[in-house]
């Protein structure tokens, strides 16, 4: 059976991959901070561990035990993000690089030797472009997360790994949506400027990792796909101009 080990999939996008992937029949390991509620159904059908991924030192042992409890693993996902309240530049760089690279040093002895093979990192539109709201230390942790995964296509594809990495805009999930339902201007605003007419879902990048994650994809490595309608094509002035009907 196929085994997927996504990191940070609990909530938004990593629930909705979850989800794909389960329907799919995979073997399915999760590992987030918090852990799953142990009452939510949803997560029964899936092997469930608790870690904060800033212990690094404690990441091999939790593999070796997800290694031994769901065998060989063929996927390996990272959707994690920094949530502390400790310093902003030492926490990003921990989790998502640190961390990531030491998932990937654990699982590498554990990856199926039979079968579709690859590494997947969720990345941010922050790792190509400067915006509000975010600090510089998640701005840098995304373009160098994404350039790692570039260098893990080409140092492990020769044992059948591909590696990817996506970039998603803004998108509605559950825990946004409320708040772009009630702000009717900016929902309508994003409609307006995204060539597909209207803003994205946790579902359509949830798709696209299941699609990489799978033998359809066994020729793509090494790609950074940004999952936005279109939006990033849009030259700022024209966008502008429109935006004052001119």
């Amino acid at each position: 059976m196929t085994h997927s080990l996504i990191v940070g999939g609990t909530k938004g996008l990593g629930r909705e991959v979850t989800k794909l992937l389960l329907d799919r029949g995979d073997n399915v390991s999760v590992i987030s901070r918090s852990g799953a509620n142990k009452n939510d159904d949803f997560f029964k059908k899936a092997s469930c561990y608790e870690l904060d991924i800033e212990k690094i030192e404690n990441i091999s042992e939790l593999v070796d035990e997800i290694y031994k409890n769901n065998g060989p693993i063929n996927y390996l996902i990272f959707l994690q993000r920094y949530r502390g309240n400790d310093d902003k530049w030492t926490g990003e760089i921990k989790v998502s690089l640190s961390a990531t690279k030491t998932f990937v040093d654990e699982c590498l002895k554990y990856m199926n030797s039979e079968g579709d093979k690859a590494l997947l990192a969720t990345s941010s539109v922050f790792s190509q472009f400067v915006g509000e709201g975010q600090e510089i230390s998640y701005h840098v942790a995304k373009a160098a997360l994404e350039q790692m995964m570039k260098f893990y296509a080409v140092e492990y594809g020769p044992k059948g790994i591909r590696s990817n990495s996506i970039i998603p805009f803004t998108f509605l999930k559950e825990e946004s949506k409320k708040f772009y339902l009630e702000n009717t201007e900016l929902l309508q605003l994003y409609q307006d400027i995204i060539p597909l007419s209207r803003m994205g879902t946790t579902k359509d990048s949830a798709e696209l990792i299941n699609f990489l994650c799978s033998s359809k994809a066994s020729f793509i490595t090494g790609q950074n796909i940004m999952i936005d309608g279109g939006l990033s094509l849009n030259w700022p002035e024209s966008m502008a101009r429109k935006m004052k009907g001119i």
